[in-house]
């Protein structure tokens, strides 16, 4: 059941999701209507908050806190029952009620963008993890529950596959995340490991000890997308296929890392259309055996 200002707050959502996810927007082409427009809005409701942080217009630490701290504050009052004109907000809360999105997890993905006004470095996985867990894993977890599941077993695995997508976009925004909002998310101890350092970053070089960080990074990735799979067949029928092409599609930018030598400092890699249209069909084999296991 929608409300009056529905067609015009997916409208608005939709154009958000469009213009900032293509990889995901597309995806979503194979989800049914309903489907599809939940994913739209909380799309947005993500998008917004992140733009704050990572886009801000504002020059001080404090006043992106402060316009933050008040997307947050509304978001808290529009969810206990008050009006409001804000159409990503309005539509967040009606599809909260229709699929029963837990209410915590919206809370640990404001905490993680929160998270990323101060904190720029992370010491080891462990810590990175705890950070994604609000930033991706809980939109796994919020996505199951608009899907639908048939066992919570599957959250778990939803858990990964948002693991997954946001370690494969730090890998591809290494550059562009240094630069810009001076983040790196390679745990230092990896980089320690391999013997990178932050100048090598600074200074935009694809050394062997890079090379072998990122194979590092991308191999971890992949095992996740790999545990994820395991998840699909306890998805409703509906949402399946286009959780796979969401997963199949992202996980090739990680191929296209390695095409690129892993210079992710000179471009920034991405999959084009028709190579997402050609991997749509030529993994829907391997997806139909996965889906029905």
């Amino acid at each position: 059941m929608s409300y009056p200002q529905y067609t015009t707050d997916i409208a608005h959502c939709r154009a958000l999701h469009k213009f900032h996810g293509k990889s995901y927007y597309f995806a979503t082409r194979f989800f049914p209507k309903h489907l599809r427009e939940a994913t739209w809005i909380l799309y947005a409701f993500f998008r917004v908050p992140d733009e704050i942080v990572d886009n801000p217009t504002y020059t001080k630490p404090e006043e992106i806190t402060t316009a933050l701290d008040s997307w947050i504050d509304e978001w808290r009052r529009v969810y206990h029952g008050t009006e409001t004109t804000n159409p990503v907000l309005r539509a967040t809360k009606h599809i909260f009620g229709t699929y029963h999105i837990p209410y915590e997890y919206s809370e640990s993905f404001l905490t993680a963008m929160k998270a990323d006004i101060t904190v720029s470095r992370y010491q080891n996985y462990r810590e990175l993890e705890y950070y994604m867990y609000g930033s991706a894993a809980v939109v796994g977890l919020m996505m199951s529950y608009i899907i639908e599941f048939s066992d919570s077993k599957a959250l778990p695995y939803a858990k990964a596959l948002g693991e997954a997508m946001q370690l494969t976009n730090f890998l591809r925004d290494i550059s562009d995340d240094y630069i810009t909002r001076n983040r790196i998310y390679l745990p230092a101890e990896d980089m320690e490991k391999f013997g990178v350092t932050e100048q090598t970053i600074k200074q935009k070089k694809v050394t062997p000890q890079f090379v072998s960080v990122m194979k590092y990074e991308i191999d971890r990735a992949r095992s996740l997308y790999t545990e994820s799979e395991k998840g699909i067949p306890l998805l409703h029928p509906h949402g399946r296929f286009a959780v796979w092409v969401a997963r199949i599609l992202y996980s090739e930018i990680l191929t296209e890392i390695e095409h690129a030598n892993y210079d992710i400092f000179s471009q920034r890699v991405r999959v084009s259309g028709w190579k997402k249209l050609w991997l749509v069909v030529k993994t829907y084999p391997t997806y139909k055996k996965i889906s029905t296991t």
